[in-house]
């Protein structure tokens, strides 16, 4: 038997109790004196003054023994009394404790599942063995060592309350990293290559156990190398299932009437039952629009057939939830009626339903004043550009390489950014570049990774993705072109448009800079005589003036599937601040204000990101100063636990609670306590009515 709470709260509870019931049968009763004519009528009063005379031996007294035995078990009992059972030796625990969005879920108890895996947790630490060590890891979009191996039960109770609930989505990569990095077997270079040399420690490999529902993102895509599926224990968290969850929200304005603002939603049922609600619209929290839904199931409960043995649980019995194609009916997409709004702020899509996840009820996206999009048109001329530019609602400064490269930078910038919504240039390549969007036809920006190699005469285009915003409605396929450069390129450069050995046309993000890359221009110069030659028909297409469109509203920002410069829980916001700012504020959707240090520079990244909502940052420029954080993610909104998870391709079978390794004593004892208090109640009503 060992005691969870040590000797000491014992020896105190002993001490305090025991000494003043002893002292009770040494002091005598104060009575008062009465005069009488015999004491032979009172044989039983003389007998009690005599066992209440102070300073004398104490007599053999069945009810004083009886007390002292009351209060040894009560001391014992403080001290926490269990009984070990089969893991009788030191045992090292790595706990990997989910706190993601899905684990914000209420259950029925009215505890969230992140409270429910910390009591699991906690039960793991009060049943350790004596000189075991646990290590905590919290996880959600990345991991987090809570607290490094530690045997004292308290320091990781106390670090186990601090993890908190985020509205991030689940991914277990780096938490199955961290358990990794800290097993006990090491692994260090031989002389040799190819003889590693495997260092086997003489203590047990540590114990994995992972408290989660089950939704985690990158579950089949896992790399377990060292740790042991056999032993690793998973432990599965809530019972709910009943959940609607906004997948994403777009908000653009008109194109012929800018000031009318359009705004829709993509709404999913993921429980069993089917669901009526309302989609709300605010801009600015001030109520505009209501759009009613009703969704069917999004997926069927299956019951086990009555003659099925409830040990039988395979995962063939298991209902198939992740799946990939909503039901019939499951989702709507909500339109609602366009609104005039020539203002900015937030756009928020609120449902009002009382389900189990609240993150993914509302959804925002940030909305700019309507204005024209100013352009920067460098190039000698082009009669394509030069023609259907115009045509569209911009307002365009043109110059030529040459005045481009000579011009006062306060002409191209400002505050350190580019001073238009977007620079074009054409058959130019160039390096003076600031933070901003650009686009190039036949140059390159001159930037790390990206580079223009020799001309490709008569190539073939492969293939082009036909979804992206910028080529919707654009047949790329049918565009004849003479020439293009073999671009080289960056690894996370997004092809567009590709050719037979390269990329035709590109998008790149990069130190803050955002480029659109055509490797070919319409027209180009003749080496010999210096005129201008056709290099494409495109300009002829009817479609070229719509890629134009589409180009400029893709890279102002204008034009977004999930709305303006939204991010999802967890990644960084880039906040655009004027020049000789030391530190701005950061409000975020809890009302909490984060004081944030620039360290003089205009780019500041905040990463305090992890609930969702409308984070505003001041002071900032202006138009740049809001961030719209939404979950948008399918898999965390469905919050019907896991039974059976695959992780690195293998089943791993879930448990509903922890492995009760140590069984606590001192309930047996409080039952002792009452028995005695029975015992003690009979004999000292005998001896009273006697």
């Amino acid at each position: 038997m060992n005691f969870l709470a040590g000797w000491p709260p014992i020896a105190i509870a002993a001490g305090i109790t025991v000494p003043p019931l002893v002292l009770l049968y040494f002091l005598k009763l104060r009575r008062a004196s009465h005069t009488v004519s015999t004491t032979l009528l009172w044989k039983r009063a003389v007998e009690d003054l005599q066992v209440n005379a102070p300073f004398q031996r104490i007599r053999n007294n069945l009810l004083l023994w009886l007390q002292l035995l009351i209060l040894l078990l009560a001391a014992l009992a403080l001290g926490k009394p269990i009984f070990e059972g089969s893991r009788q030796s030191e045992d090292t625990i790595v706990m990997l404790i989910d706190h993601s969005a899905s684990m914000g879920v209420e259950e029925e108890n009215g505890k969230t599942r992140l409270e429910v895996a910390k009591e699991q947790a906690e039960a793991i630490i009060d049943n350790m063995p004596t000189g075991s060590k646990a290590m905590l890891i919290g996880f959600s979009d990345r991991a987090t060592v809570v607290s490094a191996f530690e045997s004292e039960r308290s320091v990781l109770k106390d670090r186990l309350e601090s993890i908190p609930q985020t509205d991030a989505a689940s991914t277990l990569t780096e938490g199955i990293a961290l358990a990794e990095a800290y097993m006990q077997n090491l692994v260090i270079a031989g002389d040799e290559a190819g003889a590693d040399i495997t260092i086997e420690s003489s203590a047990a490999p540590a114990r994995v156990v992972i408290l989660t529902d089950g939704n985690i993102e990158d579950a089949d895509s896992l790399t377990i190398k060292r740790l042991p599926t056999g032993d690793m224990q998973i432990v599965s968290i809530g019972e709910r299932d009943d959940n609607v969850a906004i997948l994403s929200t777009e908000a653009k304005r008109n194109y012929e009437y800018p000031q009318m603002l359009e705004v829709f939603s993509l709404v999913r049922n993921f429980g069993t039952e089917t669901v009526r609600c309302d989609a709300n619209l605010y801009i600015n929290d001030k109520h505009v629009d209501v759009q009613s839904l009703e969704l069917k199931p999004g997926r069927i409960e299956t019951k086990k057939p009555e003659d099925q043995d409830d040990a039988d649980d395979s995962p063939e019995s298991e209902p198939v939830r992740r799946n990939q194609v909503p039901a019939a009916g499951s989702t709507a997409s909500v339109a609602f009626d366009p609104i005039e709004f020539e203002g900015g702020g937030s756009v928020e899509v609120r449902l009002t339903i009382d389900d189990a996840m609240r993150s993914d009820n509302a959804a925002w996206t940030v909305v700019q004043p309507p204005r024209n999009v100013t352009v920067l048109h460098v190039g000698q001329g082009n009669l394509f550009l030069d023609r259907v530019l115009p045509t569209l609602p911009i307002q365009i400064t043109k110059m030529t390489p040459e005045e481009y490269e000579s011009a006062d930078e306060t002409e191209i910038a400002e505050a350190a950014r580019l001073k238009f919504d977007v620079a074009i240039f054409d058959n130019h390549s160039t390096e003076r570049l600031w933070p901003g969007s650009y686009i190039f036809f036949g140059g390159v920006p001159q930037i790390e990774g990206v580079k223009a190699g020799r001309p490709v005469q008569g190539g073939i285009i492969f293939d082009w993705d036909e979804a992206h915003p910028i080529l919707r409605y654009v047949g790329i396929g049918k565009v004849l072109i003479h020439q293009w450069l073999a671009l080289t390129l960056p690894m996370q450069a997004e092809t567009l448009v590709e050719g037979e050995d390269a990329p035709v046309m590109a998008l790149l993000s990069q130190d803050g800079m955002h480029f659109l890359i055509s490797a070919f221009s319409l027209v180009v110069e003749d080496d010999i005589s210096g005129q201008a030659l056709l290099n494409s028909d495109w300009g002829f297409k009817p479609h070229f003036p719509v890629f134009l469109q589409n180009a400029i509203q893709f890279m102002t920002g204008s034009l977004s599937f999930k709305g303006v410069r939204n991010v999802r829980p967890g990644d960084p916001i880039e906040f655009v601040v004027p020049d000789s700012i030391d530190e701005i504020s950061v409000r975020r959707p809890d009302g909490t204000v984060a004081k944030v240090q620039t360290g003089q520079f205009t780019n500041v990244n905040y990463a305090g990101t992890r609930t969702v909502g409308v984070y505003t940052a001041q002071p900032a420029v202006e138009g740049k100063e809001q961030y719209a954080v939404n979950l948008f993610n399918s898999t965390e909104s469905n919050v019907a636990p896991s039974k059976v998870l695959k992780l690195a391709g293998t089943q791993v079978e879930t448990t509903a609670s922890v492995e009760i390794v140590n069984k606590p004593f001192w309930p047996y004892l409080l039952l002792g306590i009452l028995a005695v208090l029975l015992i003690e109640w009979a004999i000292y009503s005998k001896r009273v009515f006697v």
